[in-house]
């Protein structure tokens, strides 16, 4: 195979334009993440959330959300009333009505919040979850979290 004399010339200029609107894209990308991922953190956003949060899957599993002043918290879960797993603390986030555990919340880690928590005088039964007369609960993914 036989090369021009200018050729590599040519390929050289290719080469340096390539790796300049690689160097645009990635700006971009990262302009995007950073966009992306500017949250409110939870303190500057709704003390009411604060406290702890139970939903009951069954009588013996649950979750539970702790918000606690300072906007930090973690998750625990529940099964056959004994505590399965948990997270370590972190901080929470609001962005419009989405609750986020964490600046990069993963699966199962942000809430679309559906009701701010509500005081009740009536008792309510949803589903597993009773939420007793005179208390709070709020509502998260469609679910019902009852203040403790």
């Amino acid at each position: 195979m036989k090369f021009k004399k200018n050729e590599p010339h040519e390929l050289k200029i290719a080469l340096i334009s390539y790796l300049r609107n690689m160097k645009i894209v990635l700006a971009l990308l990262i302009g995007f993440l950073f966009v992306g991922c500017a949250k409110t953190p939870l303190l500057e956003a709704s003390d009411a959330l604060e406290g702890i949060w139970v939903h009951h899957t069954s009588e013996v599993n649950y979750h539970k959300i702790i918000i606690n002043a300072d906007g930090t918290g973690s998750m625990e879960w529940f099964v056959d009333n004994k505590k399965s797993r948990a997270t370590k603390v972190r901080d929470w986030y609001l962005d419009d009505n989405l609750l986020s555990f964490g600046k990069a919340a993963f699966n199962g880690e942000s809430y679309t919040i559906d009701k701010y928590p509500t005081f009740t005088w009536d008792e309510l039964v949803k589903y597993y979850d009773t939420i007793p007369e005179s208390s709070y609960y709020m509502i998260l993914d469609d679910y019902y979290y009852v203040g403790q």
